[in-house]
């Protein structure tokens, strides 16, 4: 059997990486080109002490029902590894 190797997502390392997924899903997802760096940090989680994602959401991404929840989506799927850095690559590819 195969073992396929997944290399652990560093969200601060990978701070590009995560950028340019949001940036591309956003841009397929609705069509809007914007710049996604500024709008989450990350943190380490209080009780768990892991490091996530957290939203630090502008106007422009509140005021913006669909935008908010798809960014929320995106940034809950990377806490809780739904989304690997391979995938991430992969998508990216093959855009």
């Amino acid at each position: 059997m195969d073992e396929t190797k997944t290399e652990p997502l560093d969200l601060i390392n990978d701070k590009h990486l995560i950028d340019e997924y949001f940036n591309f899903k956003v841009k397929s997802e609705f069509n809007i080109d914007i710049d996604l760096s500024n709008e989450y940090t990350t943190a380490h989680n209080i009780v768990s002490k892991k490091l996530i994602l957290v939203q630090t959401f502008s106007d422009t991404i509140v005021e913006n029902p669909q935008l908010y929840l798809l960014l929320r989506s995106l940034i809950h799927n990377i806490n809780s590894y739904h989304v690997t850095k391979n995938q991430m690559i992969s998508v990216l590819k093959n855009k």
